[in-house]
């Protein structure tokens, strides 16, 4: 069986650091972009036709299945536009600390310069509570030392802010999951994925307000069933069902399951089925337990760093 995956990230053709203005017509999933592929396995590149028919219908992912968030309802999102020698990117993440931001490391690889939104619901406007965080520096960015992206492996990264933000009710760390987690699959519990993705097949543009959706996570078993090869015991799925889950422009967001009325984050946004993402087919994430003390050190090694400075 031969099965194509995609990073979830899209490509800005331009940006505006001042005011934001996207020209979202001109919005390409990475993956769109022949030269993404060429450093991955032969099994796992698309057809020309692909390429074919993302040019003919402009037909993009998203948050599918979904709904509109309420504002401030996932403080712990942030949105992303990470500059690359191609183009903009649009990504998600997750705020860790005031200073750290947890991300897909395929979101970053290659990145020169980015800014972090903080605290949106509209990422295209300059809301109260919003906070924008420009990143000059590529150096903090952060990816796993074992990041792979032939095989879209150890897919986590970190951004490190060159300042602290102020946490508040609409800007506050994700819950990460206990030491005590670490051997749990999660299977069968609800997980809530939430980004700003495309939204549209039809208009082919990213969502300006944050969305999201339920969906059920699968056992990696299950998963591998329809990723043969590609899923590891550190990446997380859900089902899919419904044509339900993640996509371009989701890469780096949290997949989060309840705990005591809380939320606490399980996956990061890592792939998804190249082929469309109505197709009833898992998403796949990386799982955050695999990476605790990866997580933790760069929290430690970033504050020692501050602390020299």
């Amino acid at each position: 069986m031969k099965v194509v995956v995609l990073a979830l990230a899209l490509f800005v053709a331009s940006v505006s650091a001042d005011t934001f203005d996207i020209d979202w017509s001109n919005v390409k999933p990475i993956t769109q972009f022949p030269e993404f592929w060429d450093n991955k396995p032969a099994e796992l590149r698309p057809s020309a036709s692909y390429f074919e028919k993302f040019e003919n219908d402009r037909r993009s992912g998203r948050i599918v299945g979904g709904q509109i968030a309420e504002p401030h309802q996932f403080p712990y999102q942030v949105a992303l536009l990470i500059t690359f020698a191609g183009g903009t990117g649009l990504c998600g993440g997750s705020i860790l600390s005031s200073r750290t931001i947890l991300t897909a490391a395929h979101c970053i690889d290659g990145a020169s310069s980015g800014t972090v939104i903080l605290g949106a619901h509209n990422r295209l406007v300059n809301e109260p509570n919003q906070v924008r965080v420009a990143i000059s520096d590529p150096s903090l960015f952060i990816m796993h030392p074992d990041w792979d992206p032939s095989l879209i492996r150890n897919d986590i990264g970190v951004i490190h802010l060159p300042t602290a933000v102020t946490l508040n009710a609409f800007i506050r760390p994700a819950i990460l999951p206990l030491t005590s987690d670490i051997n749990n699959s999660f299977a069968g519990e609800l997980g809530v994925v939430s980004g700003w993705g495309v939204f549209s097949d039809a208009i082919g543009q990213a969502s300006d307000v944050l969305r999201y959706v339920y969906d059920n996570v699968m056992t990696n078993t299950a998963c591998s069933i329809r990723f043969p090869g590609v899923i590891q015991p550190s990446n997380i799925c859900v089902t899919g069902t419904n044509g339900r889950g993640a996509c371009s422009g989701d890469s780096g967001g949290p997949l989060t399951v309840h705990r005591g009325g809380e939320s606490m984050q399980v996956g990061v946004v890592s792939f998804g089925l190249a082929l469309g993402c109505e197709r009833s087919w898992p998403s796949a994430f990386v799982r955050v337990t695999s990476f605790l003390p990866w997580i933790q050190q760069n929290l430690f090694l970033f504050c020692h760093r501050i602390v020299e400075t």
